[in-house]
């Protein structure tokens, strides 16, 4: 149920981080929810590593949040980076 609700989580931060950086962005549409998923995924794994066996707590919870965050995070420096200029000879 943990990771329903992870997925839930990270697709709706995802597709708000994605619809903000979407004019900034020339990202493709899928890669801030995906990323936001697998870090909301992350965060529901660590819970259950490090022994929260309660049911869903508020720590788990801001957990995924902040953790989607990274992932819509990595999605902007991802689209910001500038390519590596090719050496010449």
């Amino acid at each position: 149920m943990n990771f329903l609700f992870a997925i839930i989580i990270g697709v709706v931060i995802g597709l708000a981080g994605g619809f903000a950086l979407r004019g900034r962005q020339p990202n493709a549409v899928w890669l801030a929810p995906a990323l936001a998923v697998a870090g909301a995924l992350v965060a529901a794994l660590l819970a259950l590593l490090f022994g929260d066996d309660r049911d869903y707590g508020w720590k788990e919870i801001t957990l995924q949040i902040l953790l989607a965050i990274v992932g819509v995070a990595v999605t902007y420096f991802l689209g910001t980076r500038k390519p590596s200029p090719t050496p010449t000879a």
